[in-house]
């Protein structure tokens, strides 16, 4: 019933495809620059190697100053975004990535406007995110950006119309909460522990026990409510950058 991905990155088509060693990970970082600094450290701290020199080699672009992508995706005005985007990309595949994240689930509304030989490097967050609903099919509440909620990003996907029962959507009202009083929030260095309870008051109301971090900042979230229930309960939540992080650091990318 849920053998449905066929075709994404992550699939065993790109395992063993090419060692560690001819691996380079690419991150498009700075989106917010928290979320991509904890993505990359995320990256080393789940690393099996033995000594530091077979650890993976990454390359983070981290650049804050990227147009705000809910505000450009929703008044149309995304050419600034749309052209950063690709130079950086470019950038990127020249110093040798050979695979590329891009650290903002928003941004994805572009990926299908990037050129073909970039957009075959990069590595959707959103495919990683229906490829774990469909491994752990479970209700989970989503947790995203006002612009990805309201441009359907996830809705879109051609693995919504088998995963839809498993995504719970937030109202509108919630909906704007969860972008100005818990993401954007975690954008401006509030303490992560003092917006726990918002994300629990959102959860004990849509009767769910754990959410999909829409948004990279979720993935700060999730790493710190990770570390406080222990291993056992890691992917309770679906974090796509955690297990991105897990796959590269196991070699298995």
């Amino acid at each position: 019933m849920f053998d449905l991905i066929t075709h994404s990155p992550l699939t065993s088509e790109k395992i063993g495809s090419k060692s560690r060693r001819d691996e380079v990970i690419g991150i498009l970082g700075g989106l917010g620059p928290l979320a991509s600094a904890e993505f990359l450290k995320a990256i080393y701290e789940n690393s099996a190697h033995q000594q530091e020199q077979e650890a993976p080699k990454v390359i983070m672009y981290s650049d804050p100053s990227f147009p705000d992508r809910t505000e450009a995706i929703l008044s149309g005005n995304y050419a600034e975004l749309h052209e950063r985007l690709v130079a950086t990309l470019r950038a990127l595949s020249f110093l040798g990535a050979t695979q590329i994240i891009i650290c903002c689930v928003t941004a994805h509304n572009l990926l299908d406007k990037l050129p073909p030989d970039l957009s075959t490097k990069l590595i959707s967050l959103i495919d990683v995110i229906f490829e774990q609903i469909i491994q752990s099919p479970e209700k989970r509440l989503l947790i995203c950006t006002k612009g990805t909620r309201e441009t359907g990003l996830f809705q879109d996907h051609e693995h919504w119309p088998a995963t839809k029962e498993y995504i719970v959507l937030p109202d509108d009202d919630d909906q704007e909460l969860i972008h100005r009083e818990l993401i954007y929030q975690i954008k401006v260095r509030r303490n992560v522990y003092e917006l726990v309870p918002i994300l629990k008051s959102l959860l004990a109301k849509y009767r769910v026990d754990s959410f999909i971090a829409g948004c990279t900042e979720m993935h700060i979230v999730a790493r710190r409510l990770s570390f406080a229930n222990g291993n056992g309960k890691k992917h309770v939540n679906i974090d796509p950058l955690s297990i991105i992080a897990e796959r590269i650091g196991a070699g298995v990318l």
